[in-house]
């Protein structure tokens, strides 16, 4: 059996793959805080189930009859570094939203701020001109 749910260093691998995903996924569609939570946690679950070593099966334990050996890798390396690198691509895009909000928080404080659309549209001034059609309010 490839898969086998009792194994720590497995069900971490699965996890940071997993979490990895999701974390990419929140901070695609704006929830910073929670792809932040989830990358970290990816990122701890990788790396912890790199480090660790695959359980062993007992060797007093029958062997199933025509079940094929035992694989001898260790099945939780794909999982645990894909977690790795969706985690990775995760935390590099929470921290690029992160350096533009504090970059540019003049812009974000006068569009909170604007009580009308022509006021939010003035903001775009605080922009330089070859983000305006990125991050300006022309278009909304």
């Amino acid at each position: 059996m490839r898969w086998d749910p009792a194994d720590p260093a497995q069900r971490r691998a699965r996890y940071a793959l997993l979490s990895g995903m999701w974390a990419v996924f929140f901070a695609l569609f704006s929830w910073p805080y929670v792809a932040l939570l989830l990358g970290a946690l990816a990122l701890y679950w990788g790396i912890s189930a790199l480090r660790a070593t695959p359980r062993r099966p007992s060797p007093d334990a029958p062997a199933a009859p025509g079940a094929p050996a035992a694989p001898a890798g260790r099945p939780q390396t794909t999982a645990a570094v894909s977690g790795l690198v969706t985690a990775g691509l995760a935390l590099v895009l929470v921290a690029s939203t992160f350096t533009v909000q504090l970059v540019y928080r003049d812009y974000y404080t006068c569009v909170n701020d604007a009580l009308t659309h022509e006021a939010k549209q003035s903001c775009d001034t605080l922009l330089p001109r070859e983000l305006r059609g990125v991050l300006g309010t022309q278009n909304s």
